[in-house]
C-alpha cells in the first residue's frame, strides 16, 4: 500500500520528469495551479490530505504516463537509484544540430540522473537560445534510444550520414518519418527509414 508521502513524491517526480514544477503540472492538466502545493498536503489540524482520483487521472492524461509509471509499480525501484549518464556533446540551438561523434560517442563528462527506467541514457547540452521557449542555453537534454516514441515527442535524430539533430516527431510510416523543427525559422524535414540510424526520445530536460 502506498503511503501519503509516497503518493506526493510520485506526483513531484512526475512533474520533474516532465520539466515542470508541481504548479506547472497542475496547470498542464487543467487544474488549479495550487492543487499540488505543499501547503495543500496537510489540513490545518495536521491530518494528511490526499490528491483526488480526478486530479491524478488528469495529470496522467496530460503527461501520457501510466499509473504504473507514476507510482513505480512496474517492478522497478521507485527512483531510489541514480544512474551515471554520459554527456555526449552540444545541441546547437540555431541549426538544431548536435555535436557528437556519432552513435558511439566519447562522453565529455559523466553526470548523475535520478531515474533508472530509461537506461541506457545519454545527455546533451543546449548551446544558444534559438530553441526558446522549449530549451535555453545551458539546458541539459536527457535522451533515451529505448523509450517508445509517438507523434509530438521531442527527439534527437541520428542519420546514417552522421548528422544529428533535435526535432519534434511529425509522423512515422513503414517507409519514412517526418520531423518538425524546434526553431520555427527552420523548415520541417522528412527522411526515408533507411536514412535514419536511430531516433531517441528526450525524456527529461533541466530548465
Amino acid at each position: 500500500m502506498l503511503s501519503h508521502d509516497e503518493v506526493w513524491k510520485a506526483i513531484d517526480g512526475l512533474a520533474e520528469r516532465n520539466g515542470l514544477s508541481p504548479s506547472g503540472l497542475a496547470r498542464r492538466a487543467g487544474l488549479d495551479p495550487t492543487t499540488f502545493n505543499k501547503s495543500k498536503r496537510f489540513a490545518a489540524d495536521g491530518r494528511p490530505r490526499w490528491p483526488s482520483t480526478e486530479s491524478v487521472s488528469k495529470i496522467l492524461a496530460a503527461t501520457g504516463a501510466s499509473m504504473s509509471e507514476l507510482f513505480g509499480l512496474d517492478g522497478q525501484q521507485r527512483h531510489a537509484e541514480h544512474m551515471s549518464v554520459p554527456l555526449l556533446g552540444q545541441a546547437h540551438a540555431g541549426s538544431g544540430q548536435v555535436s557528437t561523434n556519432g552513435s558511439s560517442p566519447h562522453p565529455s563528462r559523466i553526470i548523475s540522473f535520478p531515474d533508472t527506467r530509461h537506461e541506457p541514457l545519454y545527455a546533451l547540452t543546449v548551446t544558444g537560445d534559438s530553441m526558446m521557449p522549449l530549451y535555453r542555453d545551458g539546458d541539459i537534454l536527457f535522451i533515451s534510444r529505448t523509450a517508445d516514441t509517438k507523434v509530438g515527442d521531442r527527439v534527437v535524430v541520428k542519420l546514417v550520414d552522421a548528422e544529428v539533430m533535435v526535432k519534434v516527431l511529425g509522423y512515422q510510416s513503414d517507409s519514412e518519418c517526418a520531423f518538425h523543427a524546434i526553431n520555427p525559422n527552420h523548415s520541417d524535414v522528412a527522411f526515408t527509414n533507411d536514412q535514419v540510424e536511430w531516433v531517441a526520445r528526450i525524456v527529461y530536460a533541466t530548465q
